[in-house]
C-alpha cells in the first residue's frame, strides 16, 4: 500500500473571529496541519488560529487573491504533499481513511471538489480546484483566484462527495455578502483598470470574465444601475462567449429581483437559445410569470422540472424545485 501523504490545511483570513472555529474544528481528523496565514485582522482571528494548533503567518493584505493565496502556499513546508484549501466561513466534511487512500494512491495533481452554499433562499452546490499538489500548482487570478500549473501542465479529477465536501455559510448573511461584495469591486475595477491600460494588446476573454466580476460584485454592493449598465456591455462586447451566457443569466435574475419580468423573460429565452439548459430557463421564466401575475403559466412551467443546473454549472438542491412548486400550489 502506498505510504499515506501528508495533508495541509491552508487558509488566507482577515476578521473572521464569527466563523474560523468551526472551520478550525471541521478540519480535525482530516488534515495533519493547518497553515492559517493573516492579511491584517483587528480581532481575535489570529488568536482563535492559534488556540485551534493552526502555524499563524501575518502579511499585509495585497489586492489580490492569488498573491494572497501563493503567500500562505509558501508557508508549506515541501514534507507536504497535498493542500487543501479552504475559507474561514467554509467546512470541510470527509470520510478520513477514504480520503487518505484516494491521495495515496491519486494518479492526479489536483481534484475538483463540491462545495454547497447556503444562502437566504436556497441551497445550491458549486464544483471549485480545492485539492491539489502544492509542488505543481500555485494560483492565479486576482479575483476568484484558480490553480494553473508551475510549470508542466497538471491533470485533474473530480473528488467523490462521499470522501471530501466543502460547506459555505458565507452567503446565509446579507450584510457580510455586502462587505465582501465592496472588497470585490475594488479588486475588479483595478483588473478592468489595468486590461483598458493595455488597449488592444488585452486578453478578451480575461477583459470579459472582469466585466463578469465587475457586475456581480454591483449588484451585491447595491450599486444597481451600474451593474445593469456593464452587464449590458458585456454582452453586447462578447457575445457567443461563455461570460455573455453568465452575465445574461446573471442580468435575467437580478431584473426578475427589481420587479422587471418582461426583460427578464426576454433574456431568458436568448439564453435557451444560447444552450443554457431548458430546465434551468424554465425555473427562471416560471419566476418571472408569477410576478407577471401569469401563476397558472408559472406552475405549467414548473411541472417538467426535475433539476437545475445553471450556466456556471451551479446544482440547486431538489428541495428548492419542490420548495417553489409548494409555493405557487399556495398562491393559486
Amino acid at each position: 500500500m502506498a505510504k499515506s501523504p501528508r495533508l495541509a490545511a491552508v487558509l488566507i483570513v482577515r476578521n473572521e473571529e464569527h466563523v474560523l472555529a468551526r472551520c478550525l474544528r471541521s478540519l480535525q481528523g482530516i488534515v495533519d496541519e493547518i497553515h492559517v496565514h493573516d492579511t491584517g485582522s483587528t480581532d481575535a482571528t489570529p488568536t482563535i488560529a492559534a488556540e485551534h494548533g493552526a502555524k499563524v503567518t501575518h502579511g499585509e493584505w495585497p489586492n489580490s487573491f492569488a498573491v494572497a493565496r501563493n503567500r500562505a502556499l509558501a508557508n508549506v513546508g515541501p514534507h507536504v504533499s497535498w493542500v487543501l484549501s479552504i475559507d474561514a466561513d467554509e467546512e470541510a466534511v470527509a470520510d478520513p481513511a477514504k480520503l487518505r487512500r484516494r491521495l495515496a494512491n491519486a494518479a492526479v495533481d489536483q481534484y475538483v471538489v463540491d462545495i454547497t452554499n447556503f444562502d437566504e433562499d436556497s441551497t445550491y452546490t458549486h464544483r471549485a480546484d480545492r485539492l491539489f499538489r502544492p509542488a505543481r500548482c500555485r494560483w492565479e487570478g486576482e479575483l476568484h483566484e484558480h490553480i494553473v500549473p508551475r510549470s508542466r501542465p497538471t491533470t485533474a479529477a473530480v473528488m467523490p462527495a462521499d470522501t471530501l465536501a466543502l460547506r459555505h455559510t458565507g452567503y446565509a448573511d446579507a450584510d457580510v455578502v455586502k462587505v465582501k461584495a465592496e472588497r470585490n469591486l475594488e479588486l475588479a475595477q483595478a483588473v478592468i483598470d489595468r486590461l483598458a491600460a493595455q488597449g488592444d494588446a488585452a486578453d478578451p476573454t480575461e477583459t470579459a470574465r472582469a466585466m463578469y466580476e465587475l457586475g456581480r460584485s454591483l449588484v451585491g454592493a447595491r450599486r444597481r444601475q451600474e451593474a445593469v449598465d456593464v452587464l449590458e456591455m458585456l454582452r453586447e462586447l462578447f457575445p457567443g462567449t461563455p461570460q455573455w451566457l453568465l452575465g445574461t443569466d446573471f442580468l435575467a435574475r437580478h431584473l426578475l429581483m427589481e420587479g422587471m419580468p418582461d426583460a427578464t423573460l426576454v433574456l431568458v429565452e436568448q439564453m435557451r437559445a444560447a444552450g443554457a439548459s431548458p430546465m434551468y430557463c424554465d425555473w427562471v421564466m416560471a419566476h418571472a410569470m408569477e410576478v407577471a401575475g401569469a401563476k397558472r403559466i408559472a406552475r405549467r412551467l414548473m411541472e417538467n422540472v426535475t433539476e437545475l443546473v445553471g450556466p456556471a454549472g451551479i446544482r440547486y438542491e431538489r428541495e428548492t424545485v419542490e420548495r417553489y412548486r409548494r409555493h405557487l400550489a399556495e398562491v393559486a
